[in-house]
């Protein structure tokens, strides 16, 4: 350590780096790395930016398939409780169904009940629901993944 007037010369050294001419765009020393590394973050980025979007978008896209499914499977469910009740009829479970697809917000969606159910339909008679709607015109971000379509089919006892 210096006394008196003396600077060490540790601090010197930082004085001059400091005060030291630009050269280039960057400039010297410290200056000039973090340039350097500013251009390899960015091509970091430019490489890994698909990718983590391909996954963000994918996981979205995978959420909405699976909430229109558990969609799909409520409205069959509840058309079918509705349909098997007494006085139950294919167009008022019909009408069930499609109002719980359209509070959801699903579109482009069919119910399909069978046999027709009637007020004559005697009791034990196997009741088949299926609720279908395409994958595509249900997307959340624009996302096609495919031609698909969802589909749930709910089976009861007519009672």
């Amino acid at each position: 350590m210096t006394t008196g007037k003396n600077v060490p010369s540790e601090s010197v050294s930082r004085r001059e780096h400091k005060s030291a001419p630009s050269t280039g765009i960057c400039g010297a020393g410290i200056r000039a790395h973090l340039c350097e590394r500013s251009g390899v973050a960015a091509t970091e980025l430019a490489v890994c930016l698909p990718f983590l979007l391909a996954i963000v978008f994918g996981s979205i896209e995978t959420s909405n398939a699976i909430f229109l499914q558990q969609a799909l499977t409520c409205a069959a469910y509840e058309a079918g409780s509705v349909a098997a009740a007494n006085g139950g009829t294919a167009s008022v479970a019909t009408n069930r169904a499609n109002g719980i697809l359209t509070l959801l917000g699903v579109n482009s969606a069919t119910v399909t009940i069978s046999p027709n159910i009637t007020a004559n339909t005697p009791n034990n008679t196997q009741i088949t629901v299926t609720c279908s709607a395409p994958l595509g015109s249900n997307t959340a971000t624009g996302w096609n993944l495919g031609n698909r379509t969802l589909s749930a089919t709910y089976v009861i006892s007519h009672l």
